[in-house]
């Protein structure tokens, strides 16, 4: 299972916080965080967030800190240059947000076409009706529902086994959710982290929802021996098999 922390939008603009969330994410077991990287007044037609925008080289410092630990690190894109910089600085992972499926198709095909890993969450494509965007063997989909926070009767998780979803990206309150997706097989979990549930600010109430190191910990924990019991289950099936 592939465990993702969501740094935004709390690290709230300060890189050194930024540093710290995924030195946290790491000690707690994440295998990856994750940035978002956009221009406040294209993206929302106002500079109201503008101080979460990362230039370039604040991402890079990020970058850099992250390898220094061993921990993945990416990002979603809401732009060409955007993009451009995820291929410059060698992310591994390219994650399309639930908006850029909506709304930017072209800058979706642009990321596919990479080749590189990209993992897409589906909160506002109606899969149901249009069936998956792509087809590609380099995308990956999350199951989301995009509601800030989501409640838990907002979500229908599916059964992961045999899905075209590989995974879920998780926006409600708690972690409840999130042990429902393991269970049934996710393989990516993505979730908000946050150093502590009382830094909200006006642009940041969507994410209430945001895990803690402790819940990150239970996850992490909770998928680890989901695992444990799944091989020595399977391991139990062939000794059985062999037998007869």
């Amino acid at each position: 299972m592939y465990l993702i922390a969501e740094l935004h939008n709390q690290y709230e603009g300060d890189i050194s916080t930024a540093e710290q969330m995924i030195l946290q994410s790491k000690m707690a077991g994440a295998h990856a965080v994750k940035l978002q990287l956009y221009d406040s007044q294209t993206l929302y037609g106002t500079a109201e967030r503008a101080y979460l925008s990362l230039t370039f080289d604040e991402t890079k410092r990020l970058k850099e800190y992250a390898d220094l630990l061993r921990i993945d690190i990416f990002a979603s894109f809401f732009d060409r240059e955007r993009l451009q910089w995820c291929l410059e600085l060698d992310f591994k992972i390219l994650k399309i947000a639930s908006i850029t499926v909506e709304r930017y198709p072209e800058l979706c095909e642009l990321a596919v076409a990479t080749g590189r890993r990209v993992i897409m969450s589906l909160g506002k494509w109606d899969w149901k009706g249009q069936g998956m965007p792509f087809r590609a063997p380099n995308v990956e989909y999350l199951y989301c529902v995009a509601k800030y926070p989501a409640l838990l009767e907002d979500v229908q998780m599916p059964d992961f086994r045999g899905s075209d979803f590989v995974g879920y990206s998780d926006h409600t309150v708690g972690i409840s959710a999130c042990l429902l997706a393991i269970s049934r097989g996710a393989k990516v979990i993505e979730k908000h982290f946050t150093l502590s549930p009382s830094l909200q600010k006006s642009t940041a109430q969507a994410h209430l929802g945001s895990m803690r190191m402790d819940d990150l910990v239970a996850i992490r924990s909770f998928a680890d021996d989901i695992e444990v019991m799944d091989r020595t289950a399977t391991a139990f099936r062939k000794q059985a098999s062999a037998v007869r």
